[in-house]
């Protein structure tokens, strides 16, 4: 099951123990009449809770600035605007 933050996917990953190795973790889940069962209400619950601490990258808010002349832009379209016009494609977000 992969989790998309408005960036890029994530696979969702259940331990079976807190603490675990995670070379025990599990990625793959058997699906049935198009459900994952309980592991898809986890999931369901982990989303929610991350939209609601707004832990998911907004594009079209998120502040960067350039990595090479330090300009601060604000979202996509503003980051496309500078590259375009600069050439500079090295951007780092931050809060």
């Amino acid at each position: 099951m992969l989790i998309y933050d408005g960036l890029h996917y994530d696979a969702l990953a259940i331990s079976p123990s807190e603490g675990a190795p995670e070379e025990f973790d599990q990625t793959i889940f058997a699906a049935k009449d198009r459900t994952v069962g309980p592991v898809e209400r986890l999931a369901l619950n982990l989303v929610k809770e991350q939209q609601r601490k707004r832990s998911y990258t907004d594009t079209a808010n998120f502040s960067l600035r350039c990595g090479v002349c330090y300009i601060g832009v604000i979202g996509q379209k503003e980051a496309m605007k500078h590259a375009q016009a600069t050439g500079h494609v090295n951007f780092q977000e931050y809060r």
